[in-house]
């Protein structure tokens, strides 16, 4: 497929057909098929007076470019309707209208009738993606990729982040408590928690940190999926577009653009319960689409969402502890004055607060509960607050000769966790001071980052196109993390105790410029080339200021400067309009930067960036006149200088050494076998190793599984909705998904632990009536336990280990309205 871009580029786009999704109405909305614009297009080739339309009625247009090539339009001038000039610039062309989704039209050859078979027709719903930062068919895209609509997110009740990872197999979650995350694709994690493989994007935004002092690892964005566009996951390295941290690939939300046509609004209620908990879940969404004349619009967001907790501490009585808040709202105005020019400014802010960690503490031995069943034992409560606030302004500017985009972005994070290190310092204080104390960590880490970047596109449908950037990033972390004694027989946090256990003050800057350049060659209709680059430069500072008992009196700097290069190559092959074939060469990168090594110690003053090599081969397309679609890729991934801690002359710190290597099979089917069925299958066998031997301090051997990711891992879903009556449908659906058994981090030496298979049910049946959904759900039908991490514990003298359980078995009820 080719695109064509009209000038309205801030528009929604599309909504998609996913696997599993229970959509009743397979088409998307109409475009304003009424609505009239002055046209005046000559008799030129077909292609030219498609993006002379799309230019002069604003519309999006994908077609295929082979069904055009060699053809010329009949002239077409005066004022009319978009539905009238689309027909008379269509006719004898061969092409018709193969699907509509608000103003993005795609065309296809017309279908050759067959009178002694007749078949029903097949609605076909393309799904619109901007993974490489332009519009274009999810199918025409030379990578592995998921993308899901935000529709389809809510209607199967996913509004976490580990729900839109539990529908794209090869790709973990891989939680280190109850608001941070790490995110890993392929299995590129050695949890050394340096700096996250993943890049994380908010539209334009790049939410991802980087180092280890701007919490890198751990802040996956949790944001709330109602009202999304959709959820684009980049499988592999997508350095030369996204720039840092895109090492294993790349996950973005796309929100909705506001309407400039008409008001809407929409909102969604519902109430849980949770296996284990005596507390209610609930939840609540709203979407206002306001209309500001004829050139403006404004869409707000909002949501507010309470997670029942299921972990209980039988030491000090309490239950339920792991609750979860989580509160926020989107903004976003849009103007557009001409047809060549657009301005959206948006912010996105969220909340959360949890009770607690969440953890369950397992014998190291068995991995059996050490305590019970859901139950964890600590001296005092751990609570943790992440606020979160993203920034952004886009202007989109069409001229004839390209188009010009500038996104200015400003975002900060603020997280605040407790942690119980009784198990740490108990013997050491009772040495010290006497009497039966324990300590209590304090981090508040935030972290503020202000992004630009400018980039210049050709138009569509020339033989040579072409994309250039440039871009900088400017960011600055703060961590500090007092030490407190806790009374272990009350519970209390002793805050005034002197002297000072201990307590850091780190400080770290990352300033990073990069261009960039991206060209495709149509060398024929059926093939097409590209190459990409980008160059990064980054300027990195590191101050610690530590006082205390524990800590020691310090107060040292350290800096480092880098400069990376990352590249992509693919071609991509037609067949037909419907099969494609690829392959593609990429690479991408994590930073370097600065160690926290005092002057003179024997621990490298810097690390080195690490990258990875990607080679990928795949097919996309389609088959029984839509009924079928696939996607298939194999893989091998190059690691390179990767990033992890080692222990020298008993000082831990960041040093690079290893390399390791991820190959495997990804693919994914799509079968609508009649009206109002679809069935889903997804899989991924991924083979991710250690090919050299790390530092012996941290403990890979090569040949070592990656940790915590499983070599097989898969999806299938069943979706059917039908006609109760006139003005009511039933539907009903089933989401299975299955994770292999995987392999615990590396602890310096200390044994792996073998983490077993799981496999998890969602099912879901309910009703739509004309404005309204009704919908019953269960989650975990199964009651199946899932261990996302474990991490190493000392617990009254036993090794342990602290798990991070999934959700228990989950019932819950929503109702939807449209307006």
């Amino acid at each position: 497929m080719m695109s064509i871009l009209g000038r309205n580029c801030s528009r929604g786009l599309c909504r998609t057909l996913v696997a599993g999704l229970a959509l009743a109405l397979f088409g998307g909305a109409a475009f304003a098929q009424n609505a009239t614009h002055p046209y005046n297009i000559p008799s030129e080739d077909m292609a030219d007076a498609l993006n002379a339309f799309a230019h002069q009625s604003g519309l999006r247009i994908l077609f295929p470019y082979g069904a055009v090539a060699g053809k010329r339009n009949r002239p077409l001038t005066g004022t009319m309707s978009e539905q009238a000039a689309l027909d008379r610039l269509l006719a004898g062309a061969g092409l018709v209208v193969v699907s509509r989704a608000e103003n993005v039209l795609t065309l296809g050859p017309a279908p050759v009738i067959e009178a002694a078979r007749p078949e029903p027709p097949v609605e076909v719903q393309e799904v619109v993606v901007t993974a490489e930062k332009r519009v274009e068919l999810l199918k025409d895209v030379p990578m592995s990729m998921t993308a899901l609509s935000g529709d389809a997110l809510t209607q199967t009740e996913a509004d976490t982040l580990q729900d839109v990872v539990d529908r794209a197999p090869g790709v973990q979650l891989i939680a280190s408590s109850a608001i941070t995350n790490e995110l890993v694709i392929r299995g590129l994690s050695v949890g050394a928690g340096i700096n996250s493989s993943v890049a994380t994007y908010v539209d334009e935004t790049p939410y991802s940190t980087v180092g280890p002092f701007a919490y890198s690892t751990n802040l996956a964005p949790n944001f709330d999926t109602y009202d999304l566009a959709r959820v684009e996951i980049l499988r592999g390295p997508q350095g030369t577009l996204y720039g840092a941290n895109a090492l294993g690939g790349l996950l973005k939300y796309v929100t909705n653009a506001p309407d400039l046509s008409r008001y809407s609004a929409s909102m969604l209620a519902g109430v849980s319960a949770v296996d284990h908990s005596d507390q209610t879940g609930w939840d609540v969404h709203g979407m206002v689409n306001l209309p500001l004349g004829d050139d403006a619009a404004l869409r707000i967001v909002g949501d507010e969402q309470f997670f029942p907790g299921y972990i209980d501490d039988p030491s000090r009585g309490v239950s339920d502890i792991n609750w979860v808040r989580r509160y926020g709202g989107r903004a976003s105005l849009l103007w557009r004055p001409s047809q060549d020019l657009s301005v959206r400014l948006s912010a996105d802010v969220q909340h959360i607060t949890a009770g607690d960690t969440g953890v369950e503490d397992l014998a190291a031995a068995t991995l059996k509960p050490l305590y019970g069943e859901l139950m964890a034992e600590r001296t005092v409560a751990q609570p943790q607050v992440l606020t979160n606030a993203i920034y952004n302004a886009t202007i989109d500017w069409s001229a004839g000769f390209g188009t010009l985009v500038s996104s200015t972005s400003f975002s900060q994070v603020n997280p605040n966790s407790w942690f119980d290190l009784s198990w740490v310092y108990h013997s050491a204080l009772d040495n010290k001071f006497g009497g039966n104390l324990g300590a209590v960590a304090d981090a508040i880490e935030p972290v503020q980052s202000f992004t630009q970047e400018l980039r210049f596109s050709s138009p569509k449908n020339q033989t040579l196109e072409w994309i250039v950037g440039i871009f900088f990033d400017a960011e600055a972390a703060d961590e500090h993390e007092p030490l407190f004694p806790v009374d272990i027989d009350t519970g209390q946090v002793l805050y005034n105790f002197i002297p000072d256990l201990g307590a850091y003050q780190i400080t770290s800057t990352y300033r990073e410029y990069a261009g960039f350049a991206d060209l495709t060659y149509h060398v024929t209709p059926a093939l097409e080339l590209s190459l990409g680059g980008r160059y990064s430069a980054n300027s990195q500072s590191y101050h610690q200021v530590n006082a205390g008992v524990f800590t020691g009196t310090d107060d040292f700097r350290t800096y480092s400067r880098q400069s990376v290069f990352t590249y992509s190559a693919d071609a991509k092959y037609r067949f037909n309009p419907q099969t494609m074939v690829y392959v593609r060469i990429a690479s991408g990168f994590v930073p370097g930067g600065p160690n926290d090594v005092l002057p003179g110690s024997p621990l490298p003053a810097t690390y080195r960036s690490s990258s990875t090599t990607n080679y990928e081969a795949g097919i996309k397309g389609a088959a029984m006149r839509g009924r079928l679609t696939y996607d298939l890729d194999v893989f091998d991934v190059e690691w390179q200088d990767i990033q992890l801690i080692a222990q020298v002359s008993n000082l831990y710190g960041a040093t690079n050494g290893g390399a390791a290597r991820s190959r495997g099979v990804e693919g994914s089917l799509s079968l609508r076998p009649i009206r109002g069925l679809t069935l889903g299958l997804d899989g991924a066998y991924i083979d991710a190793r250690l090919t050299r031997n790390t530092p012996a301090t941290f403990g890979g051997v090569a040949g070592d599984r990656l940790p915590l990711s499983p070599q097989l891992s898969g999806a299938a879903s069943a979706a059917y909705e039908r006609p109760l009556s006139p003005s009511v449908s039933g539907f009903a659906g089933i989401d299975w998904r299955y994770d292999g058994g995987r392999i615990s981090e590396f602890e310096f030496g200390a044994p792996r632990q073998e983490l077993p298979a799981y496999s998890m049910l969602d099912l879901r049946l309910g009703l739509k009536f004309e404005a309204y959904t009704l919908t019953a759900y269960v989650k975990n039908a199964t009651s199946g336990r899932a261990f996302s991490s474990v991490v190493p514990e000392t617990l009254g003298g036993v090794n342990a280990l602290a798990a991070f359980v999934a959700n228990p078995h989950t019932i819950g009820l929503t109702l939807a309205a449209k307006f």
